[in-house]
């Protein structure tokens, strides 16, 4: 006689079904949500190390341009063209004209034979465009380009050495407005600040900070983190 047993099949009721799907969503969410702000935080931190990057690059170059400003092999020549060196008025960006003995200009183009005084040399005019791009205009080319991007404001200033018996310190410094013609002559220092925004909108809502640039005060009301960078610049063809 065969005797067989028969195992009761056991399953997973309605109740435990419904606990094992809440749990998987929770831990779904809850993967999602740390993925989202890592992605976040990682947008925030490469917008801000290119906002970094982009001020540094400005300072840089700018300082570049002033260092070699009125550098003539064979004379002494102005470091300035008065006629496209300007203070743009309030807390409008300046612009500056910069030159200096050299076979290419601010965009790599060839300068041409004797532009300055029987000399071949640059003739960057720099300024601030309406997209706000620190762009710059050579005389190897009748178009200006873009350098950098984001730089929403450029303010400048210019030490004059004011001493009876010049020492090459700055005594004071002002807009170029406000240097007189005579005074233009004993410039020996420029100092100058960018106002540098990240290339991205990173705040959630649009958000109000106050910026000192130079000795102007900027509100800015945006998305976008910014910040102020600045140098002052010995002209050493001056000294």
């Amino acid at each position: 006689m065969n005797i067989f047993s028969v195992k009761k099949q056991s399953g997973v009721s309605l109740v435990e079904l419904m606990i094992s799907l809440v749990i998987a969503t929770v831990i779904l969410l809850a993967v999602t949500s740390i993925y989202v702000t890592s992605k976040r935080g990682y947008a925030i931190q490469d917008s801000m190390a290119r906002q970094q990057e982009n001020g540094r690059f400005a300072v840089e170059l700018l300082t570049q341009n002033l260092r070699m400003a009125g550098f003539m092999k064979d004379n002494r020549h102005d470091p300035f063209i008065a006629a496209t060196t300007a203070d743009g008025g309030g807390n409008v960006s300046d612009t500056i004209t910069i030159q200096f003995e050299s076979q290419t200009d601010c965009l790599g183009q060839a300068t041409p034979a004797n532009s300055c005084d029987g000399q071949q040399c640059a003739i960057n005019n720099y300024f601030i465009d309406a997209n706000n791009n620190l762009s710059c205009l050579g005389n190897g080319g009748p178009n200006p380009d873009v350098i950098i991007e984001q730089v929403d404001n450029l303010q400048i200033q210019y030490g004059v050495d004011t001493d009876a018996s010049p020492d090459g310190t700055a005594n004071k410094y002002a807009t170029w407005n406000n240097v007189t013609v005579d005074e233009r002559e004993k410039i020996v220092s420029v100092r100058f600040a960018v106002l540098v925004s990240t290339p991205t909108q990173t705040a959630k809502a649009a958000l109000t900070t106050t910026h000192n640039v130079l000795d102007q005060t900027l509100n800015v009301t945006d998305r976008r983190i910014n910040r102020v960078y600045t140098s002052t610049v010995v002209l050493r063809n001056r000294l």
